[in-house]
């Protein structure tokens, strides 16, 4: 694949000494979600539907028996015994149980591949979770500056008030801006547990109470938007589930023609039976072949071979969709995360400029020179140049997980 450039992104958070790393969240979410493990048991069924359609293709043996007592008037008590082994091998089925030996095997790889695609999106739903709990607590952690910042200017302001500098108008203000990052912090805190929770879910963790998160480094390499929908033909567990399921359809229209067909069958059999006045068992023993030929079944298999023949064309029909949809997922990831990665220079430029800005602001302010107004506006507009910084530095990191997740294999994104 073309490098066009690489960025090493370092999302710098305090580290908290029993933070969870996010691969270690996502392989205990691939151990640990029930519905995950639901997934999986679906390859057992596969692999259960094989055993019976090979079984069905071998001998089958059946044993019978029966007991009987008459009695009649006039008569004694008549009694009898007999037993029965019966075996049986179908020797032509119109290549109906082959047919479904085929279709099974395929359906145990089907059921692996949807097992595949399900790891993977789970995994892209665990570090979505964990992206988003990193940039909530990016931004509690902006608010909660800005707070000071306010509240430290609300205290000075008020000591002005105080000594009959300042109107009350500019104290005033400054509660309102102070009790507006307030809230700021307290809904930016909210997400953030709300965030937590949803990773816990997924890790099937009962509380919040022991979770946090770390800081995510991720190394990006950005090529062609050509070679990720080149990747993702080749590494989608679901496209490559789809392309599976043309080859069941293709098989399930042979076996409805196989109801065109005769079937023949081998039998053999011995039997032991005897009768109550003597006692005399007496052995016999069979052997043969039985053919059945459904000649007019009033339509049925002829509708049975036209639903398999729609089935199919259907198949083929979702398999266009999922490329298209999968390559539509492909393209605007790429797109996103470019946007994403301009969005990071620019926002670190707009803070570097709003922090200079407040700086002004705040001297002039000092020196008598400026007006309340001015600090307050310099804050707020610094604030909002830093949660825009946050909100693009995740952004890059959300739309990496998005792009790996597109092509197939969103561990590479959080390794």
């Amino acid at each position: 694949m073309k490098k066009i450039f690489t960025a090493l992104l370092v999302f710098l958070l305090p580290a908290t000494a029993n933070a969870i790393s996010l691969s270690e969240a996502a392989q205990i979410a691939l151990e640990k979600n029930p519905s995950l493990q639901r997934t999986g048991r679906s390859i057992e069924l596969a692999e259960e539907s094989l055993k019976v359609a090979k079984a069905n293709k071998g001998v089958s043996v059946a044993l019978s028996g029966s007991a009987n007592a008459s009695k009649s008037e006039g008569s004694a008590t008549s009694e009898s015994l007999s037993a029965r082994l019966r075996g049986s091998l179908t020797l032509y089925s119109g290549k109906r149980l082959e047919n479904q030996i085929d279709s099974a095997e395929l359906e145990i790889d089907v059921a692996r591949l949807e097992f595949l695609q399900a790891q993977d999106d789970l995994i892209y739903r665990v570090a979505t979770a964990y992206i988003n709990a990193l940039e909530n607590l990016a931004t509690t952690q902006v608010n909660l500056k800005t707070e000071e910042n306010l509240a430290e200017h609300e205290k000075n302001i008020a000591a002005l008030y105080d000594a009959g500098s300042k109107a009350r108008i500019d104290l005033i203000r400054a509660q309102v801006e102070t009790s507006n990052a307030q809230q700021d912090t307290a809904k930016s805190h909210a997400a953030y547990e709300v965030s937590l929770a949803n990773l816990a879910t997924l890790m099937s963790m009962d509380s919040i109470a022991t979770l946090t998160v770390e800081p995510v480094q991720t190394a990006l390499y950005l090529g062609d938007v050509e070679d990720f929908i080149v990747l993702a033909s080749e590494n989608r567990a679901d496209l490559r589930a789809d392309s599976l399921k043309i080859d069941q359809g293709e098989i399930n229209i042979e076996l409805a023609r196989a109801g065109k067909r005769p079937t023949i069958s081998a039998e053999v059999g011995a039997g032991l039976g005897g009768q109550s006045k003597r006692w005399h068992f007496s052995p016999d023993a069979s052997a043969g072949l039985s053919a059945s030929w459904n000649i007019f079944d009033g339509g049925i298999t002829k509708s049975e071979i036209l639903q398999a023949e729609i089935a199919l064309e259907q198949l083929y029909l979702a398999m266009h969709n999922d490329i298209n949809a999968v390559n539509e997922e492909v393209v605007t990831a790429y797109k996103n995360l470019k946007i994403a990665l301009l969005r990071l220079k620019t926002t670190q430029r707009a803070v570097n400029l709003a922090e200079e800005e407040r700086y002004i602001a705040t001297e002039k302010y000092r020196a008598g020179e400026g007006i309340l107004l001015d600090i307050l506006d310099a804050e707020v507009s610094l604030a909002t140049a830093r949660k825009n910084h946050v909100s693009a530095t995740y952004d890059v990191a959300r739309y990496r997980i998005d792009l790996a997740h597109a092509i197939g294999d969103t561990m590479l994104a959080i390794k």
